[in-house]
């Protein structure tokens, strides 16, 4: 069980202490969910629901403008650039963030029937 302790952050099960410092809130967090997944099996569902809430409630020109603000930052950085795609694999069941793009880039220069509907000439 994780005990919350002001000084040093958290202590792990076994009295490991975790500075906050040193740490990071992430792992935290994830640590604490992998306890709570011993006794909840919902923990995988109440994730993915709370993570696909969280996507559909933002503005598509936000996440690409996000998205591409992320991408631009760390573009020098191949480590970062493999991290983003193996996310994007993780939360898209296999696509990587490359592909992604790719198949963006062929749907609005050759729309297909799906999304000759969504794809505009013009913009507001």
């Amino acid at each position: 069980m994780i005990k919350a302790d002001n000084r040093i952050g958290f202590t792990l099960p076994g009295g490991m202490g975790i500075n906050r410092r040193n740490g990071n809130k992430i792992e935290e967090l994830t640590v604490q969910l992998e306890d709570l997944e011993k006794n909840k099996c919902s923990v995988p569902l109440v994730f993915a629901e709370m993570f696909k809430d969280e996507v559909n409630a933002n503005d598509e020109r936000k996440m690409y403008n996000g998205v591409k603000r992320v991408l631009r930052k760390y573009s020098g950085d191949p480590k970062a650039i493999s991290a983003i795609n193996e996310f994007t694999r993780v939360i898209s069941g296999g696509a990587s963030l490359e592909e992604i793009l790719t198949i963006t880039v062929e749907e609005i220069q050759s729309p297909s029937a799906v999304s000759q509907i969504t794809v505009e000439d013009k913009c507001d």
